[in-house]
């Protein structure tokens, strides 16, 4: 009898146990819960913001379809208060879905910001670290339990985020001309792995400077400062993360890339087959044709990446960013370890 009943008790004790989180890492949830549910809330906010304008943005689209009116140059009266009202309607949506995409590039900064704030910043500042490493942690653990589940709330918030922007971008209707580019920053920078990636490189870069300041404020704004030069500087070099596609051109006038195409390097081909900067002749605007005579100018090349290169140029990036974010954390953990010898 006394079997029976303790054998229930003990699997009921294990699978308890099984479930229940560390210790470390309770607390921590406990110490950040209102940031956390403050994240929640918002995630659920955007998520449902771009899945709602995406739904009524396509049921528009299908009506105004339905009414026979179109839109171009010579719309008949009948259908002009139709036109300007879906036009108007139809460019708010396209408008909001580009401020999203601004809003997912700023969160790594905020993420950074976060972190070597009130995360991890103020516990170095104010010396409330050294009790919890007394209380049986180690000081690698304790920083390993805080960016544990910051790393967990960064991909699994930063991954719904990028698919609710993609869907959201993908599904504009092209009835009022073609969604805005692939390659724009508000866009490329937000409905791919670069997002996520992005959003980690704001998380180690935050911790890095909490761990090496060990100050609020200075943390916080190198860790702003850092994260953004990295936002802002990786788009320059984003053209020549992949091998570009040549298109050329004959005439005295350059022709942009063809389709959808991101543009990389345009100029002139010479006779001879050399290759001139548009520069040489565009500051001759009043001698424009005798400057392509002189220089013996037979054509115009564009070098660019069609939009099949999204993907490929997305998995270098974020393979980039990533191989920054790893060794950032490296450094924070190694500093670490230095100073709590």
């Amino acid at each position: 009898m006394t079997a029976s009943t303790t054998a229930p008790a003990a699997r009921a004790q294990s699978r308890s146990t099984t479930l229940t989180l560390p210790g470390p890492y309770r607390a921590a949830l406990r110490q950040h819960r209102t940031a956390l549910w403050i994240t929640l809330g918002l995630l659920v906010l955007a998520i449902a913001f771009l899945v709602t304008n995406q739904l009524v943005i396509s049921h528009e689209a299908d009506a105004f379809r339905a009414t026979g009116c179109t839109i171009g140059m010579d719309i008949s009266p009948d259908c002009y208060t139709t036109v300007r009202e879906y036009v108007d309607s139809d460019f708010s949506f396209r408008r909001s879905i580009d401020y999203s995409g601004m809003a997912i590039l700023a969160l790594p900064c905020l993420i950074g910001l976060f972190v070597a704030g009130p995360m991890i910043g103020r516990d170095m500042e104010t010396g409330t670290y050294k009790l919890a490493w007394t209380q049986s942690i180690s000081p690698v653990r304790w920083l390993t339990v805080r960016f544990t589940l910051c790393a967990i709330v960064v991909v699994g918030f930063g991954t719904l985020l990028a698919a609710g922007q993609r869907l959201a971008w993908s599904s504009v209707p092209d009835l009022n001309g073609p969604r805005t580019s692939w390659f724009e920053r508000a866009i490329y920078g937000s409905v791919g792995p670069v997002a996520v990636a992005y959003a980690l490189l704001g998380l180690a870069v935050g911790t890095l400077a909490a761990v090496v300041l060990r100050r609020t404020l200075p943390a916080m704004a190198a860790a702003l400062a850092v994260t953004a030069g990295a936002v802002i500087a990786m788009p320059l070099l984003r053209g020549r993360l992949w091998a570009t596609e040549t298109v050329t051109s004959s005439g005295k006038y350059a022709q942009g890339p063809p389709g959808n195409g991101f543009g990389v390097e345009q100029g002139m081909l010479t006779a001879d087959g050399r290759r001139l900067p548009e520069s040489v002749c565009s500051n001759h605007a009043g001698q424009f044709s005798q400057c392509l005579d002189k220089n013996q100018v037979t054509g115009w090349y564009n070098d660019f990446h069609p939009s099949s290169h999204f993907w490929p140029l997305q998995l270098v990036e974020t393979g980039i960013i990533l191989a920054l974010t790893a060794a950032a954390t490296y450094a924070a953990f190694r500093v670490l370890r230095r100073r709590a010898a």
